[in-house]
C-alpha cells in the first residue's frame, strides 16, 4: 500500500483554521466573563439559527424520494475480481455466523476472495478461523496480522490488502449479514458511473426491537442510511462512509494510501480523503443487517470512539480543508462542516443547553437581570427537534420497520445521552487518542439465516446523469 496523504502523515501539524477556532473560543470565554447575560443570549441565538438552518436541509432530505431501481440491464457479464475483507478480533463465537452469511453472496466464485483477518495477539479467534477453514469453501482465506502498533481495525485492513487481488474491495464486520445481491449491485453502480470511486450500502439492525436503546439506535441508523446519506449522494456531496458495507475501487483506495491506521473512525476519514482527490461516493440499496448495541455501557464506549474519530477526522481533514480546490474543494469543505462539524457541535451544546438554561434563567431572574430570550429562538429549537424526530420516522418507514416510528418521541432524550460519551472522547483525546474500544458482538443471540423471499426489485441503484 502507498503512503497516507501528506497531512495525515504529520499529526502534529495544525492548520490555520484550528488557530481561528481557538481564537473564537477565547473570544467567547472573554465575552462570558465581561457580559454574561448578553453572551448567553448571543450564544443561544447563534445555536438556534444554526440548528434551524440544519433542520431545513434535513427536512428537504425527508421529502426527497429514494430513487427507483435500475435493474441489472447494464451489468456486464465479465465481472471484476472482488475482495471481501472481514477483520475479526475477539470474535471466535461469531465465525460460524459470518461464514454462513458471506456464503450466501451471489458472485462468481472464481472472481471472489473473502479474507478472514485475525490478529496474532488474539489466538482464540485465530484458531477458530483455522478450524473453520478446513470445511469452508475455497473463496475463504485467512490472513493473520503480526504484532504491531497501533492495534486497530484499519491497520489490519491495510495489512490484508498487501495480499488482496480484487479490483473492487469491501468490508464486513463479524456480525454482518449482507444482502446476497450487494456485490452485484456495487459492480453495476461502478460500471454505470465511472466517476464513482466508492458506494455505501445501508446498514439496518436485525435486533432493533430488543429494548429502548436498540430502538433508538435503529432510528438513528434509519435516519442516516435511508434519508441523510441517499440525499447527500443524490446531490453529489461527500459523506462519511459506514464502517462496513462500503465498496471501493482498488486503484482509488491505493491512490490515497489505504486507511489511516491511527484513526478510530477510519471510514469517515477515508471518505473525505477520497473526495480530496476528486472521487465521488455513491449509494446502493441492498442492505446489510447488523447487531445494534443493546447494553448501555457498551453503547457508551462505542459512541465515545465514534465521536473521538469524528474529532480526529475533522482535525486532520482541516489541514487541507479546500482540497481538491475550486468548486469541488468548497463543496467538500461545506460537507465536512455539515456532517462532522455540526454533529460534534450539536452533541456539545444540546445537553448543556437543556440542563443549564433553566438554571441560568432562574439565577438571572433572581438577581434582577432577566434572560429575555425571545420566543422565536425557542421556536427554532422546537422546529429543529421536531424535524430530527421526523427524519427518524421517515427513515424507519423507508427501512421497512414502521413499528420503530412509535419510539420517535423519545429521540430527544436519546440525543441528551450523547454528551457523556463526548466527554469521554475529549478526555481520551489528550492521552489516549488512538485507543480503540472494541464492540462486543453476539450479545443479542444468533440470527436466523433461513433464506427469505427476495424483495422486488432485488436491488436499487442511485444514479445521477453525468455532468
Amino acid at each position: 500500500m502507498g503512503k497516507q496523504l501528506a497531512w495525515a502523515d504529520r499529526p502534529t501539524r495544525r492548520p490555520v483554521s484550528n488557530g481561528i477556532l481557538a481564537l473564537l473560543i477565547l473570544c467567547g470565554l472573554a465575552w462570558l466573563a465581561f457580559d454574561f447575560r448578553d453572551a448567553v443570549v448571543g450564544l443561544f441565538a447563534t445555536m438556534a439559527w444554526v440548528s434551524v438552518g440544519f433542520a431545513m436541509i434535513r427536512l428537504v432530505a425527508c421529502f426527497t424520494p429514494k430513487p427507483k431501481s435500475d435493474g441489472l440491464a447494464e451489468l456486464s457479464s465479465d465481472l471484476p475480481r472482488y475482495t471481501v475483507l472481514v477483520p475479526l478480533y475477539h470474535e471466535a463465537a461469531m465465525i460460524g455466523q459470518i461464514l454462513n452469511a458471506l456464503s450466501r453472496l451471489k458472485y462468481d466464485p472464481t472472481k471472489l476472495e473473502i479474507l478472514l483477518i485475525t490478529e496474532t495477539s488474539d489466538p482464540l479467534t485465530t484458531r477458530a478461523v483455522e478450524q473453520a477453514m478446513a470445511s469452508a469453501p475455497a473463496i475463504f482465506r485467512q490472513v493473520i496480522v503480526p504484532l504491531g502498533s497501533p492495534q486497530t481495525k484499519p491497520r489490519a485492513l491495510n495489512y490484508a490488502m498487501e495480499s488482496a487481488t480484487g479490483e473492487l474491495v469491501t468490508i464486513y464486520d463479524a456480525e454482518d449479514i449482507p444482502h446476497p445481491d450487494q456485490l452485484l449491485a456495487a459492480v453495476a453502480a461502478f460500471q454505470t458511473r465511472p466517476d464513482v470511486v466508492a458506494v455505501q450500502a445501508p446498514l439496518d439492525y436485525h435486533n432493533a426491537q430488543v429494548n429502548a436503546l436498540t430502538r433508538q439506535f435503529g432510528l438513528e441508523y434509519a435516519a442516516l442510511f435511508h434519508v441523510w446519506v441517499p440525499f447527500l449522494a443524490r446531490l453529489g456531496l461527500p459523506f462519511p462512509l459506514g464502517g462496513t458495507s462500503n465498496h471501493m475501487r482498488r486503484d482509488a483506495l491505493d491512490a490515497v494510501g489505504g486507511w489511516d491506521a491511527h484513526n478510530v473512525t477510519e471510514d469517515a476519514d477515508l471518505s473525505f480523503r477520497l473526495a480530496a482527490r476528486g472521487g465521488r461516493i455513491g449509494y446502493i440499496h441492498p442492505p446489510t443487517q447488523e447487531e445494534a448495541v443493546s447494553i448501555p455501557v457498551d453503547w457508551r464506549k462505542q459512541r465515545s470512539r465514534w465521536l473521538k474519530g469524528y474529532m480526529q477526522t475533522w482535525d486532520v481533514q482541516m489541514g487541507a480543508a479546500f482540497a481538491p480546490g475550486g468548486w469541488a474543494g468548497l463543496v467538500r469543505f461545506f460537507t465536512l462542516q455539515l456532517t462532522l462539524g455540526l454533529t460534534l457541535l450539536s452533541v456539545l451544546f444540546y445537553t448543556p443547553i437543556l440542563l443549564a438554561l433553566p438554571v441560568i434563567a432562574t439565577v438571572l431572574w433572581w438577581i434582577g437581570k432577566p434572560l429575555e430570550i425571545g420566543p422565536i429562538y425557542g421556536l427554532t429549537f422546537a422546529i429543529s427537534i421536531a424535524v430530527g424526530c421526523l427524519v427518524g420516522a421517515v427513515g424507519a418507514w423507508r427501512m421497512g420497520q414502521p413499528a420503530l416510528m412509535r419510539a420517535c418521541i423519545f429521540m430527544p432524550a436519546y440525543w441528551a445521552m450523547l454528551f457523556p460519551p463526548l466527554m469521554d472522547a475529549c478526555r481520551e483525546w489528550r492521552g489516549q487518542r488512538f485507543l480503540w474500544h472494541k464492540t462486543r458482538h453476539g450479545v443479542s443471540g444468533s440470527v436466523d439465516l433461513t433464506p427469505q423471499p427476495e424483495p422486488t426489485p432485488a436491488y436499487e441503484l442511485l444514479r445521477r446523469p453525468h455532468p
